[in-house]
């Protein structure tokens, strides 16, 4: 009985193997980063300096004329001539070691590719072998409760007789959701007591895969203390959030910490704009790339080779995310004095730098008007089919909600409600009177 409740849920090998998948990844990642880079800087190399050279003259040929030295000019165009000839004379010297470098990147992206698929396997017959091992867990858990009290000798004790239902409760969930590999949040008789107040009380509701849910209710209906019990900023008096990472194994959430829920595919944001003022809007989402990197801390003190590529990948991964969110000209400014929509969008732009399969964002149109609620809802929407991020929201904002919501979840002290389509949702009389009180035309 006490071997069977030691049981972990995670195994020390699928740790392994899912850190070992997670740094294939990583390193994937960066070598097709930096693949693109040197393919892009190979295309465009002769342009660019050539451009430079350009502006560096074009100053110079400024400056002459404004001092009225035009007997200069001529030697600044012989000069430039000479410039742009070396330019074209050194490329293909430049060209062959562009050529060496994309090789040698190729076969380590190949090499990284078997690594990730072998990872990938191996992960997926240890998720059947778990799965197995809990439907026998399961026949002998309930075997024990089922023989509790027929014999003096059966009898088990309250809180181990209470340990093994939960862990009961545990398997069936994780079991429903490997049969059911749409679900991808799974919240199961979620309780947070602070003393006396009961902030969520036996709540439960399941995110399927891809969709868009909003969590709807009063003020201090407890929507914010949801999310800060899945993302564990707080530990949940009881109940289980369970979740699909993003290798694709079923994690039980409250056995993780707070810091935890980036490698696991988790990102959310605040109510308040948590940005760091002192830093540019780019290296805000540089912050957040933390978790990709695969230099370690002595590489970053010596400043090698590896970090200064890793560095230019991820700029220009950040650049191309404020890029889809159109907000690529704030990049080398300070957060300080921008328009608040543009903050906001700062702060999904660093979701994203994550590389998340759930985000999850707490009142993201709070503070907006109705031009920049709209731009939002669409970004929403385009981040949500464009890559296949499940979105988690809550929003006080019901034409936001109902507009792009695929599902609703309503609650109002802490308990639920009503669940379903916005339009069920927006019919519910129970919804109706929590947010408007009772009939009284009695």
């Amino acid at each position: 009985m006490n071997n069977i409740l030691k049981n972990t849920f995670t195994p020390l090998q699928i740790r392994y193997q899912l850190n070992r998948h997670r740094k294939a990844n990583h390193m994937l990642s960066y070598y097709q980063g930096l693949l693109e880079e040197y393919i892009h800087q190979d295309a465009t190399y002769v342009a660019q300096n050539e451009a430079l050279i350009e502006k560096y003259y074009q100053k110079a040929y400024q400056h002459y004329v404004e001092k009225n030295k035009q007997d200069r000019l001529h030697q600044l165009d012989l000069a430039k001539d000479k410039k742009l000839a070396q330019l074209k004379k050194n490329y293909p010297n430049k060209h062959v070691r562009y050529e060496k470098l994309i090789s040698q990147i190729k076969e380590s992206i190949q090499r990284y590719e078997v690594r990730f698929k072998e990872t990938e396997e191996t992960i997926a017959r240890l998720n059947q072998m778990t799965h197995e091992d809990h439907l026998a867990q399961l026949v002998t858990l309930n075997q024990i409760v089922t023989k509790n009290g027929e014999t003096a000798q059966n009898q088990v004790k309250p809180h181990v007789l209470e340990k093994t239902e939960k862990k009961i409760e545990k398997i069936n969930i994780m079991n429903h959701m490997s049969e059911h590999e749409d679900i991808h949040l799974s919240v199961d008789h979620l309780k947070m007591y602070f003393g006396g107040v009961k902030a969520v009380n036996d709540l439960s509701f399941q995110v399927k895969r891809g969709e868009i849910f909003g969590l709807i209710g009063p003020n201090g209906a407890g929507k914010t203390t949801v999310f800060n019990c899945i993302t564990q900023f707080y530990k949940a008096t009881d109940g289980h959030v369970h979740f699909s990472n993003k290798e694709g194994y079923i994690v039980d959430l409250n056995e993780r910490k707070t810091h935890d829920m980036i490698a696991e595919g988790i990102a959310r944001s605040f109510q308040n704009v948590e940005l760091i003022w002192e830093l540019t809007v780019m290296d805000n989402l540089l912050v957040a790339a933390h978790s990709l990197l695969i230099s370690n801390y002595l590489e970053h003190m010596l400043h090698t080779k590896k970090v200064k590529r890793e560095d230019l990948v991820l700029r220009t991964k950040a650049y191309q995310i404020l890029k889809t969110l159109g907000i690529e000209d704030y990049a080398f400014r300070s957060p300080y004095g921008l328009p608040y929509g543009i903050l906001k969008k700062i702060e999904l732009a660093r979701t994203l730098m994550t590389d998340p399969k759930l985000i999850i964002l707490d009142e993201p149109a709070a503070g907006l008007n109705d031009a920049e609620t709209k731009d939002l809802a669409k970004l929403i929407q385009s981040i949500n089919k464009t890559m296949g991020i499940t979105i988690f929201l809550v929003e006080h904002d019901m034409g936001l909600v109902m507009s792009i919501c695929d599902t609703v979840c309503a609650i109002s002290f802490g308990k639920m409600i009503g669940i379903g389509t916005p339009k069920e949702i927006q019919a519910n009389p129970e919804v109706r009177k929590a947010y408007l009180g009772e009939d009284s035309d009695d």
